[in-house]
């Protein structure tokens, strides 16, 4: 067995684990639940694996739910502990300090939560316009299907520009306030994973967004992007400067060589810059929306 079948099948066999656990234990106060992302469209990268869940929580669910699913979440980190670290990220909102050791092989899980009665508006869930990538590549797991419902407003100049910065303060306040939270350089690995995801979704679901003209976004062009990564370096070299391109593509280079990099210290440093060199930009570049 190859090194890429043996962690495809971790892969494989923690998912199954994990959507069968919180079947079995949250199915009551659960409306639905969801696989998304890379994974779910069979583009997961093996060398850096970023496993994407959307739980969809009952109105008026117990709270007891959010308990429970930490055990879940415990248990499977310790069941997968020789095979894998398993590492736990809500993100964008909260990165989870790392419980497991270093066995040579990193799987980031990201379970998102949502809540029924926050579905409603002109920000469903609090999401903006990056709820549209959710629904484009979720799959169906259990539960009933409430998100078929959900009424996205469309994508427009208009719209970004009264809801841009609500929902990107998302990422950049978080990322403000994380090198606290590590002790470096142990958590180096983890500290520029969470750098890496702030630049990597900035740049594909804001950045693409903000510099496209209305026709563009009604023909949904930023999903390009989400498909091909590397459409983002010259499309930042023309839409908005070398600089931020340069970020880009240190943001690229880390994603294809995470094991290179993933105890460098330095390279954790430059990511970090990175990303909030990207998040100010941006934020730069909505200025540049509404006062055109």
């Amino acid at each position: 067995m190859t090194q890429i079948e043996e962690r495809t099948g971790i892969i494989n066999s923690l998912v199954e684990t994990y959507q069968e656990r919180c079947r079995e234990i949250l199915s009551d106060d659960l409306e639905a639940f969801y696989l998304f992302g890379s994974l779910a469209f069979n583009k997961i990268s093996i060398e850096m694996p970023d496993i994407n869940f959307f739980l969809l929580v009952k109105e008026g669910a117990r709270p007891d739910i959010f308990l429970k699913h930490a055990d879940i979440l415990r248990e499977i980190i310790d069941e997968f502990k020789d095979r894998a670290r398993i590492i736990v990220e809500f993100r964008p909102n909260r990165y989870i300090h790392c419980r497991g050791k270093d066995v040579g092989f990193d799987i980031f899980l990201n379970p998102q939560y949502a809540r029924m009665e926050d579905r409603h508006g002109d920000v469903p869930f609090g999401w903006g316009w990056i709820f549209e990538s959710l629904l484009k590549t979720k799959k169906f797991v259990f539960g009933n299907d409430a998100l078929a419902e959900v009424v996205q407003p469309p994508l427009t100049v208009d719209y970004m520009k009264k809801y841009f910065p609500g929902t990107y303060s998302h990422l950049w306040l978080p990322l403000e306030r994380a090198p606290l939270q590590y002790t470096l350089p142990d958590d180096n690995f983890i500290f520029m994973h969470e750098a890496y995801k702030v630049a990597q979704m900035s740049a594909i679901g804001f950045g693409v967004n903000l510099a496209l003209n209305e026709e563009e976004l009604r023909e949904e062009k930023w999903m390009d992007f989400v498909y091909d990564k590397h459409k983002l370096i010259p499309f930042y070299r023309e839409r908005y400067d070398e600089a931020t391109a340069q970020n880009v593509v240190l943001t690229m280079e880390v994603r294809d060589n995470w094991l290179k990099y993933r105890d460098d210290p330095e390279m954790g440093i430059k990511m970090y810059r990175a990303a909030i060199s990207l998040c100010s930009r941006l934020k730069a570049k909505y200025v540049e929306l509404v006062t055109s």
